[in-house]
């Protein structure tokens, strides 16, 4: 029988200390401090953690961090300690055993093989890491991964990217109207094979058709009109721009912060009634971010949709709005936009009696005509916040805050003032 006083065979005895060994006490000591920072860095470090994007298998706890918290929840789970999640099946194999503990930790230390998340169509994909080659038939993914700062790792790109209409990715980094164009609506599911992506960035529309000929993982994407940055999380975690990702939703926040500290403050009846017009026929958004942070009322937010509305002449004449803000494609020299213009808003016999005629304020804006892009929705909210409320935003200088905005996404200079001057946006003395 073991006998607990003696030490049992092969252990090693650690000889008792007298209480007058100060030195061995201040290593024991150093030794404890030493762990403590150990564990705090493990917990908190930017490099460890991914902050973020949560939606990840392995973030056990569900909360907006991926770190050791998750582990000890996992061993929590297997023990019986804590209720099993979805997410603590951090290798997604269908049971949650010490191998999540495992993944987790590689994830934490950005060691993993491969990564399992929900995309922003709520689809499970599993994406090999590193990632090195991407085709992106959506519009929105080309964008995210230039804005994220690896645009070298796209082989393949959208239809839409090469058109009339001017794209700003292509603005900046115009190799890429030289790559091959896998499609948009009708996607060529040979040319995306053949170009050996290791990951997709699509659309829910043919993500699961296309994930199953090809055996690439598709990754979805879905933004239309929000300014919540979850884009730029999920695009910065497959492809492991998650500090990229970080500093730009932290500069957007802070940016918009200086127009909603100013609209927040404003009464409700003293914002206008905004009528927004996105493409032909009268199709308006139901939401639309930069409107109500600008300090407007959007007229159509409590219609029936998903996103935009097709609407009448008549609805906008009984809405009657403020302001109205017809998006206009940025088109390249010699192709016109067939669109209706502020000029023909202002002259329809029908419309002289709406206050937005009246007082001559009809506007081209940005919109979403090249696909929604959250770094011009930016720029946007100021440009309206300095329409709707002129007094209050005298002194935004608009042609240097869009300019600045869009060189800290896009990396290039005078983006907007082009924009603005292919858009015919209103221009400020």
């Amino acid at each position: 029988m073991w006998n607990k006083e003696a030490p049992r065979r092969g252990a090693i005895q650690i000889p008792k200390q007298k209480g007058g060994d100060k030195k061995k006490k201040m290593k024991t000591k150093t030794t404890i401090l030493v762990g403590i920072a150990i564990c705090t860095i493990l917990l908190t470090s930017p490099a460890l953690a991914s902050a973020g994007y949560s939606k990840i298998y392995g973030n056990a706890n569900e909360d907006d961090v991926l770190d050791m918290r998750d582990v000890t929840y996992i061993k929590l789970v297997i023990f019986g300690k804590k209720p099993a999640t979805t997410f603590a099946d951090a290798n997604y194999d269908g049971k949650i055993s010490m191998l999540d503990v495992g993944q987790t930790k590689l994830i934490i230390l950005g060691k993993e093989k491969k990564l399992t998340l929900v995309d922003m169509a709520d689809r499970t994909v599993t994406v090999p890491r590193p990632i090195e080659r991407i085709v992106s038939p959506s519009l929105d993914g080309v964008r995210t991964v230039v804005q994220l700062g690896a645009a070298d790792k796209i082989v393949g790109v959208p239809d839409r990217l090469v058109c009339e209409n001017v794209r700003l990715p292509a603005v900046v980094r115009p190799e890429l109207t030289e790559l091959p164009a896998v499609g948009w609506r009708e996607i060529n599911v040979e040319l995306i094979a053949s170009l050996k992506p290791d990951v997709i960035f699509g659309s829910s529309t043919y993500a699961d058709a296309l994930q199953e000929n090809t055996g690439i993982p598709v990754v979805c994407l879905w933004t239309q009109g929000s300014l919540d940055f979850r884009i730029y999380r999920l695009v910065g975690t497959v492809i492991g721009k998650e500090k990229r990702a970080e500093e730009l939703i932290l500069y957007a926040s802070e940016e918009l912060d200086k127009v909603t500290e100013v609209t927040s403050q404003i009464p409700e009846d003293e914002k206008p009634r905004v009528y927004m017009e996105l493409y032909r026929n009268f199709i308006t958004p139901i939401r639309y971010d930069p409107i109500e942070l600008a300090g407007g009322i959007n007229v159509a937010k409590d219609c029936a949709g998903v996103y935009s509305v097709q609407i009448s002449k008549e609805q906008i004449i009984a809405w009657n709005p403020d302001i109205i803000m017809l998006q206009r494609m940025w088109t390249k020299p010699g192709n016109p936009y067939p669109k209706v213009q502020v000029e023909g808003i202002l002259s329809d016999p029908d419309y002289q009696t709406l206050y937005a005629v009246k007082n001559r304020k009809v506007y081209h804006t940005i919109g979403h005509s090249a696909g929604w892009d959250p770094a011009t929705g930016v720029v946007e909210t100021f440009y309206m916040a300095k329409l709707f409320h002129p007094d209050k935003f005298r002194d935004l200088d608009m042609e240097k805050e869009g300019n600045e905005i869009l060189e800290r996404f896009y990396g290039a200079e005078g983006l907007y003032t082009a924009m603005a001057e292919g858009r015919r946006l209103h221009r400020w003395e």
